[in-house]
């Protein structure tokens, strides 16, 4: 089951990670960053660290995490671009005038505007429901249920369910995220179904703790009543 503290702290790091990239943005257009240490060696998630840590002293307030999560801070960030994101092709890229380091943080960070929203594919699509999946095989254990004694995919295909078992499932790799790596294209499906509505963003939505844990309690009480 989901970690109220864990789960409040891994939505706070999102958003800030958030903000950053709209600082980034800013800051590509006007020329006031800089692109100059070789990550040939390091994950995104590594260089991503190293480049927060290096410009931490001219980051605004709002977009820096407490020092000591870093780290989680970090590998949110680089997971929220590679998986959100990808690279427009480019005749002239700007990575090449800024660097010599062609690593996919730098890549995806240095690419600026020139990033563009990724689509949601069959493939991501089901990789969420797997996920979504493991989510609910994780809570029946967790609540002492039979396993294999309720057939989850009704659940999932449940409409009065199905935006709750999405959100929980969200949630859970959020945290994961945090962590360890993202799942990739998997994430996104989920993130579409939560914050997406009619094909476009809904207006000023934001991941509410709240209702992560009201979604979670919706998900206990129909495994209970199908066990």
């Amino acid at each position: 089951m989901l970690d109220p503290d864990r789960v409040e702290t891994s939505i706070e790091l999102q958003e800030r990670s958030y903000r950053l990239l709209k600082w980034v943005n800013s800051r590509l257009q006007d020329g006031t960053l800089g692109f100059n240490v070789a990550h040939h060696a390091m994950s995104a998630a590594e260089a991503a660290e190293e480049w927060i840590g290096r410009h931490w002293a001219s980051l605004p307030l709002d977009t820096r995490p407490a020092e000591e999560q870093l780290p989680s801070f970090a590998r949110l960030f680089a997971s929220y671009l590679t998986t959100s994101f990808e690279l427009r092709e480019d005749p002239s890229p700007v990575l090449v005038s800024r660097c010599g380091c062609f690593c996919s943080w730098c890549s995806y960070l240095a690419a600026g505007t020139h990033l563009r929203t990724k689509k949601v594919t069959r493939k991501a699509k089901e990789n969420a429901r797997e996920m979504k999946r493991v989510y609910l095989q994780g809570l029946v254990s967790d609540l002492a249920l039979e396993p294999g004694a309720i057939a989850l995919d009704p659940l999932i295909d449940d409409p009065s369910l199905s935006q709750q078992i999405a959100l929980a499932t969200y949630a859970t790799e959020l945290i994961r995220r945090s962590e360890f790596a993202s799942q990739g294209v998997g994430v996104l499906a989920l993130w579409r179904e939560v914050a997406w509505e009619g094909g476009a963003p809904k207006k000023k939505f934001r991941l509410d703790p709240m209702k992560v844990f009201e979604a979670e309690a919706r998900v206990q009480e129909a495994l209970q009543a199908s066990a």
